[in-house]
Formats: C-alpha cells, structure tokens, sequence
C-alpha cells in the first residue's frame, strides 16, 4: 500500500473506525516522499485523533513527529500546514497555539480548522466563535495563492447547515447562521468550482428561508438555478435547485410558480438513479405533501 491509498482508505473507514484508522495513520509517516503529501496526513490526523477521537495528546505528538520530517524541514509549505495543523489543535481545545509565529493568512486557515473540528465534536458555541475570529481576520487578507480560502469556506458552510438543522434559533443564531453561509458563498467563490458555488447558493437560499428573509431565499435560489443551467448541472443538482426554488416561491405565495418549479424538481427526480433518487427521496416527499 502507498501513501495515496491509505489515505484513501483513512477517508473512507474513519467515520465507522477511528480507532482503527489513527493506527494506521501512525505509520503512514514512513510513506511520504512528497512534500504536498505533508498537509494531507496534518489534515487528516488533525480530523481523526482530534476531531474523531478527542486525543489532543497523540494528535499533538504525531503532529510533532511530522514537523521533524525531511521535509518538513525543507518544504516550505509542508512546514506551513503543520504549523496550521498544531495552531488549530489549540484552538480547538480553548488554548493559545505555542511554537512558531503564524503568519496572518496560516492563522485564518488554523482557526478554520479549529472551528470545524469543533463542530464535528458538537461544540456549536466554541465553532462558531472560532468562525467569526476567522472571518474578521480573513477580510482584511488579500487574495493569495496559500489556500486560506477553502478551508475557510468549508467551516462556514458547515456551520450554516449546522445552525440550520438546530429545532429552534435564537435570532442571534439566525444571523449567525446567514453570515456563515454567506462566507461560504464568498470563498468558494475563489476556492472552488462552479459546483461549490452552486452548493453555497443553495445553502445560502435554505438559511435565509429559514431566518424568514424570503425574497432574499429566492433571489439566491434563482442564482443556484442559473448555475445548473449554464453548467449543464446533472441531474441531483438540479432536483435541489428546483426544490429550492419551489420552496422559496410557495414562501412568497406565488403558486403558480411554485407548481412549475416543483414538476421540474420532480422531472429531475426521475432522470437520477436509485441511489440519488434515496438521498432525496424526504425532500421529494415534502414536495409532493
């Protein structure tokens, strides 16, 4: 087994065995041979000893034993992705990261990953906290190629979604749950393809019906369809454009709209296989209801 393949199979078996899957990570130190592997194994052992498992300890320690490696030690980025690594691992446990100084945009990036790693452990205050630090922080950056953007966007994404599926929100919560998705459409839109985009405008158009700002919900359901079309999007993205299309124009008591918008949801339904058709099959029930 290389490198690529464990971490392919880490990806795949973590969420049913960490355990398991941080023992084997143990090893994979001995795999490496490129510098840009560095960061994947940093990401990883942060998400599973920490974010998983709960073991500062051993992720701290891996995370140190990386930072000892050849090249580490002469890669600049790889050196960088450890540093963020470790800085988010404190972060993550309420502690201000030791070691060496971050630069600004390694200090987004870690506080990022602190937050989503709080989110996986369920710690919806402190990930949100960690968030608002990030996004202060970030809006004073310039664009740069050291991709503090896409983790930055995935911790806002799902922070939204996150918020989102709380059974009651405090109106603090609601604007907290729009600034998130929001930021997430903003750094995809410099992180990621025309599908993130896509996917954020959805996010962001779900959030604001959910916080009651309907016009907005269809303005940015609208935007999520135009990219489908424009894109020639597949069959599953559609189904969730033409939902929330439907959704935010019934919000707007516009019926007639809503009837159109839910038969080519339904449409797109059909035109998908049996195991996407399983993934949406609640939603197409709320649409049918």
């Amino acid at each position: 087994m290389n490198f690529e393949q464990l971490m392919e199979q880490a990806w795949h078996e973590h969420g049913d065995n960490p355990q398991a899957v941080a023992e084997q990570l143990r090893l994979a130190q001995t795999m490496l041979n490129e510098p840009q592997q560095v960061g994947a194994l940093a990401r990883i052992v942060l998400h599973v000893f920490g974010e998983h498992l709960g073991d500062w300890a051993g992720a701290r320690a891996e995370l140190a034993l990386l930072q000892e490696h050849p090249l580490c030690q002469s890669d600049l980025a790889a050196a960088s992705a450890v540093r963020v690594g470790l800085a988010a691992l404190a972060l993550a446990q309420g502690e201000v990261p030791q070691g060496a100084r971050l630069s600004e945009e390694e200090r987004v990036h870690a506080l990022s990953s602190a937050s989503a790693v709080c989110l996986g452990r369920e710690e919806l205050e402190n990930a949100t906290a960690l968030l608002e630090l990030s996004l202060k922080l970030a809006q004073q950056l310039p664009i740069s190629e050291t991709g503090w953007e896409r983790p930055l966007a995935v911790a806002a994404n799902n922070l939204a979604c996150a918020l989102g599926e709380l059974d009651e929100r405090s109106v603090e919560q609601d604007q907290q749950m729009i600034r998130a998705a929001q930021a997430a459409r903003q750094y995809w839109a410099l992180a990621g393809s025309w599908l993130e985009v896509e996917r954020a405008d959805y996010v962001l158009a779900k959030s604001c019906l959910r916080a009651g700002q309907v016009q907005q919900a269809a303005e940015h359901a609208a935007a999520c369809l135009s990219l489908c079309r424009e894109h020639s999007a597949p069959a599953l993205e559609l189904f969730f454009a033409h939902e929330m299309a439907a959704l935010a124009v019934q919000a707007l008591g516009h019926d007639a709209a809503f009837d159109a918008a839910r038969q080519a949801a339904l449409a797109a339904f059909d035109l998908m296989d049996a195991e996407e058709q399983a993934m949406c099959q609640e939603e197409r029930d709320a649409l049918c209801a």
